[in-house]
């Protein structure tokens, strides 16, 4: 097949590398020499985005993108409608991609793939797809519009959000936000503070050093190995936590529609308060309990901050660790 070479990008004199376009692909690619703690910034209208990390010196691109259903004539107005940008200075690598009014873009699939040095900032936003991010030494910023977000060990803080699609963040030695509007939420090691949202999905934790926040519309909640305050509620799930050590605040445990099990440390200083609407209360720890077995009030090792632990339609379960 032909390869013809058009105008696609506005680049740094530092960048090299080759374009090649044929009727319905072109793949793009440059490199930039740039040192270690810089940032990458991503800022594009659509397509997937593939983050990987290694003790290098430069930041390898490759933009690959394809007109569906397309002939060599219209791929070939397409590609040079949509502009991409690709910038660098001493401290930052920059990528961004505009979406002009074009019913032929609605057929235009693009994916990123970029290799950048380890400790690295990385500040990412697409309006469509999924972004994947290795381990990394530095702070993470990543947003979709519509797709999963799969972030490796991260140092650093992370922010991660999606209009649609499940999270998985391997660990983060920071805090960490982490928002969906419609999927699952599955995080492993988190030490600084964790703020969890989704509206339509679960939320696994394995384990965390800080004060956590999880709250969902529809799924369960599972805090596995908690060392400071959780507070988690969901509106149709079950809930369940296991704390470890004396929470710095007060803790609790809510859902709508579930039960609520609790594993604590023999030795933690709270005062309990469980009830349910629609189940029993079922406790290690000796207590204050009303006869129907619906309501429990406990000091715990002479109490301390406060463990609410409520559900509207399932069990509450207090076990000892």
């Amino acid at each position: 097949m032909k390869t013809n070479s058009i105008p696609l990008l506005v680049l740094s004199l530092l960048a090299v590398g080759t374009v090649a376009v044929n009727a319905e692909q072109d793949v793009i690619t440059k490199t930039f020499p740039i040192k270690s703690g810089a940032k990458l910034t991503v800022n594009v209208d659509r397509g997937s985005v593939h983050i990987t990390t290694s003790d290098s010196d430069k930041v390898d691109v490759k933009i690959t993108r394809e007109l569906k259903r397309g002939s060599s004539a219209e791929a070939k107005r397409v590609f040079e409608d949509h502009k991409i940008i690709l910038t660098s200075t001493d401290s930052e690598v920059r990528i961004e991609a505009q979406n002009p009014q074009n019913k032929s873009f609605n057929r235009l699939q693009v994916d990123y793939t970029i290799a950048i040095p380890a400790k690295f900032d990385v500040d990412v936003k697409t309006a469509g797809g999924n972004i994947d991010l290795a381990n990394l030494e530095g702070k993470a910023a990543v947003h979709t519009s519509g797709g999963n977000l799969k972030l490796g060990a991260i140092t650093g803080p992370v922010k991660a959000s999606t209009s649609g699609g499940n999270i998985t963040l391997t660990k983060c030695e920071g805090d960490a936000d982490v928002n969906t509007s419609g999927g699952d939420l599955n995080l492993g090691e988190i030490k600084g503070n964790l703020v969890a949202h989704t509206s339509g999905g679960g939320i696994s934790i394995e384990k965390t050093k800080g004060s956590v926040k999880a709250v969902t519309s529809g799924g369960n909640i599972r805090v596995k190995d908690a060392y400071g305050p959780v507070m988690a509620q969901t509106s149709g799930g079950n809930v369940s936590a296991q704390l470890n050590t004396q929470p710095a605040g007060d803790c609790s445990l809510k859902t709508s529609g579930g039960n609520v099990d609790v594993l604590l440390a023999s030795n933690l200083a709270l005062d309990v308060n469980a009830r349910t609407s629609g189940g029993r209360v079922n406790s290690d720890f000796p207590g204050s309990m009303n006869k129907a077995k619906t309501k429990l009030t406990a000091q715990l090792n002479g109490g301390g901050p406060d463990l609410i632990l409520e559900t509207s339609g399932g069990n509450v379960s207090i076990k000892s660790k």
